[in-house]
């Protein structure tokens, strides 16, 4: 039984790399880098088969078409990347030992949200819902850390390192989607903005990017409920010249959520938002741009 699990597990694993896309501009204009952790959409039927949710309900983790959208970063002087791995298999905005307290030395702690499952290697989705059939084993979430986390974060670091040796510095955009509405039935402003209260970037990063979608016509709001997860926190470092705004974008404003196809609003909201990608990295440093490494 073991045998089999660990054989199907690295049939999953291959079916799943690469771990990234990187989509790299043909100059690149002022260290701006965009990224999206959450849109992989690889689901093997090998890895549906552990689980007790329908593809459908895996997918509603997702962050669906942020990737499409954000595509336009390259043709204005910045680099995409995209994580090919689905958010409920692993998730790379949680820190690498954001585990089951038993799979950590005696007397550690997890963070709450580990705890209960949300952890790097998910096993509830939201809501609280059981993925699988049978617990993961520890085993199993190293070979997923290994094979797809830390590539990501390897990517990750590899091009803030080059945006601060060829521009001076680096903004690291990490975009997402959000659900339309609350628990409690509420909709959710249009675009959140998250600086981990004004601690990942600095204030004119955010309220230049914030004026940019308000011009546009869109709500913003800040920092909640979504203040920015692990890759904000952790490489956020403003007084280092490295940036990180996370940006939450309201679903209900492009895609059908019951059939998780493109809405009435999709091709105008990609159309605005391709407007806000430019101003974004042209205002990053406008009078800089080097050849893409």
């Amino acid at each position: 039984m073991l045998r089999r699990r660990a054989h199907n597990e690295a049939a999953i694993l291959k079916a799943m790399s690469p771990a990234f896309i990187l989509k790299r501009p043909e100059y690149w204009n002022g260290g701006v880098i965009f990224a999206s952790p959450h849109s992989g959409q690889i689901y093997p039927k090998s890895f549906v088969k552990t689980c007790r949710l329908s593809l459908s309900k895996l997918r509603k983790n997702e962050d669906i078409f942020i990737d499409r959208l954000f595509a336009p970063a390259t043709r204005y002087g910045a680099p995409l990347l995209s994580a090919c791995f689905p958010r409920c298999f692993v998730d790379v905005n949680r820190a690498e030992d954001e585990v089951p307290s038993e799979w950590l030395p005696h007397g550690a702690r997890s963070s709450a949200r580990a705890e209960i499952g949300l952890g790097v290697v998910p096993t509830v989705i939201a809501q609280g819902q059981d993925m699988y059939l049978s617990p993961l084993s520890q085993d199993i979430a190293q070979q997923r850390l290994q094979a797809l986390y830390h590539p990501y974060h390897d990517q990750v670091r590899s091009l803030i390192a080059t945006a601060k040796s060829t521009a001076g510095s680096a903004l690291l955009i990490d975009c997402h989607s959000m659900p339309g509405f609350s628990i409690s039935g509420q909709r959710r402003p249009d675009i959140i903005l998250g600086d981990r209260y004004g601690v990942s970037c600095r204030a004119e990063t955010i309220d230049r990017i914030e004026k940019s979608f308000i011009q546009r016509g869109y709500n913003v709001a800040r920092n909640h409920p979504y203040a920015g997860g692990y890759v904000t926190s952790h490489y956020g470092r403003p007084n280092n010249g490295v940036e990180v705004l996370q940006i939450e974008i309201n679903r209900e404003l492009y895609v059908n959520t019951a059939t998780l196809k493109p809405n009435k609003s999709y091709d105008e909201f990609k159309t605005n938002l391709e407007v806000i990608i430019k101003d974004i990295i042209e205002n990053a440093a406008p009078d800089m741009a080097v050849a893409a490494q």
